[in-house]
């Protein structure tokens, strides 16, 4: 056989093999971006409160940043007397506005714990080993595992 037909062998061998391994790559790249949906992973784009609690906590920090923003440009003279109270009076009732709305909230989720436990206790649903408080109709607990009374 000639030499110039096995280095055109070679050559032609080479480049099949290169094409082979940028389709396997390929294939291994849409693999992995696919493997999430493959596999039915979910990644909810809303919380169970509706990004409530975030957006809160967004206003907050805007407010706080506006208000700090606000001392600085009044400290350096870029605001005078009566616009930096106007504004500094504006930011904190934001700011105060957000943080007795999330107080609430969180005494709502409180009483409504409360009530759980209550329910539980007169049930006999709360374990006397950890003190979990379980579901109506439990055997046992979903805690520990021990009987329930």
């Amino acid at each position: 056989m000639p030499k110039v037909l096995v280095v055109q062998e070679l050559t032609s061998l080479l480049k099949m093999q290169q094409i082979l391994g940028a389709a396997m790559i390929t294939i291994g790249i849409i693999m992995f971006i696919l493997r999430p949906i493959l596999q039915g992973d979910e990644a909810p784009l809303t919380s169970a409160d509706g990004d409530k609690k975030e957006l809160d906590n967004q206003r907050k920090m805007s407010a706080l940043k506006g208000l700090r923003d606000a001392e600085y440009d009044y400290h350096s003279g870029k605001l005078d007397e009566e616009d930096f109270q106007a504004l500094r009076l504006e930011m904190a009732s934001e700011v105060l506005g957000v943080i007795e709305k999330s107080d609430k909230a969180n005494d709502a989720e409180i009483e409504e714990e409360i009530r759980r436990v209550r329910e539980g206790l007169s049930a006999g649903l709360v374990c006397l080993g950890c003190g979990e408080v379980n579901k109506k109709g439990s055997y046992f607990c979903g805690q520990c595992g021990a009987q329930l009374p």
